[in-house]
């Protein structure tokens, strides 16, 4: 313990808490759609100094230990604060893209050490496993990695509260828990997209039970930690409007028509019940981007390859219907849109 406070006393004298306001302030401009003559990059910087020591904490060590995981999460807000850039300071329970499938009962599936890399599960081995599960109904919050997420985000909550600056500053934000339809891939494995065709009633009684499950695990998640700037929520060193990020890796290989009926509805449910949020997606993805942003519920799209989409239609998608686009900056692809305002430049 007196290690660990050695390190957040270091936290908490690098902070600046007129700077920490301020870059706020420049945030919700941004999502309000303000202009900035240079473009929003996440990486600016008002100057500041090289960070100095810090503990580099391996994955599966803080996974062991939440002490760890606290060190681990705190290494990029540190940082931030030395060089004053416009990273929101924010700090997540870190357990992977397996939490929800884990509390299904999937079977974890743990990285090598040396890879430092968090885990995922496997897909159900039985076919007969989707079944049960639908028998089943909302499975007990607290298996797999559950109870390890609430509990580390009570653990936060207490060893930050010491420190004026750290529980003001440093946001406390969701688990990675996918979206519906990743967890339904994490949970049925690649025969999922077979399923599609042969066995649609299934798939979507899967995805509202899946549905059903993460809003009760968010439900439980904000008992915990309760929000703590209306209608914002931090998420990956970003603010958005909303509560919420779901993702929708999976929906790469889905027609538009197959994204409308199966994964649309789920995603609709979660932004509405939780009062707005954003989606994440991987890879291609200008073919379902116009049907995904046809919603008053969602506020922000992150991506993460520009490269691999007519940015026109991302663009008119996102920013041209109010909704801010997160993306990394590729100079090919984004020649000539207007990046003043409503976009988010990682880099």
């Amino acid at each position: 313990m007196a290690e660990l406070n050695r390190w957040l006393d270091k936290l908490e004298n690098s902070l600046d808490p007129d700077f920490e306001r301020r870059k706020l302030s420049e945030w919700k401009r941004l999502l309000n759609f303000e202009s900035f003559s240079t473009g929003f990059r996440m990486n600016d910087s008002e100057g500041g100094d090289a960070p100095g020591e810090w503990p580099s904490v391996l994955v599966n060590d803080a996974i062991r230990s939440m002490e760890q995981m606290l060190l681990q999460q705190l290494a990029p807000v540190y940082r931030a604060s030395c060089a004053r850039t416009r990273h929101v300071p924010c700090i997540r329970a870190n357990y992977g893209t397996g939490i929800l499938s884990s509390v299904f009962g999937a079977e974890m599936f743990w990285m090598d050490e040396s890879l430092d890399t968090l885990p995922t599960t496997r897909p159900f081995q039985d076919p007969s496993a989707i079944d049960r599960m639908l028998d089943a109904g909302i499975p007990d919050l607290l298996t797999g990695l559950g109870a390890s997420v609430f509990q580390t985000a009570e653990y936060f909550i207490e060893m930050l509260a010491p420190y004026p600056l750290l529980k003001e500053f440093v946001w406390i934000y969701h688990p990675d828990l996918q979206g519906p339809v990743d967890i339904l891939e994490l949970l049925w494995g690649s025969e999922m997209y077979i399923a599609f065709y042969s066995e649609p009633e299934k798939i979507k009684a899967a995805l509202a039970l899946i549905t059903d499950t993460y809003a009760a695990f968010m439900r439980e998640w904000m008992k915990i930690v309760p929000e703590r700037d209306t209608g914002y929520f931090a998420h990956w060193h970003r603010l958005f409007k909303g509560h919420v990020m779901l993702r929708d890796d999976s929906i790469v290989n889905l027609s538009p028509a197959m994204y409308a009926e199966f994964v649309k509805p789920y995603d609709e449910r979660l932004l509405k019940e939780f009062g707005s949020g954003a989606i994440h997606s991987c890879g291609h993805i200008d073919h379902c981007i116009d049907l995904m942003t046809r919603s008053d519920s969602l506020t922000a799209f992150n991506m993460s390859q520009p490269e691999m989409n007519d940015m026109n239609k991302i663009f008119a998608a996102t920013v041209g219907k109010g909704i801010l686009l997160d993306t990394p900056y590729d100079p090919a692809t984004m020649a000539g849109l207007d990046l003043s305002r409503g976009i988010l430049l990682e880099q």
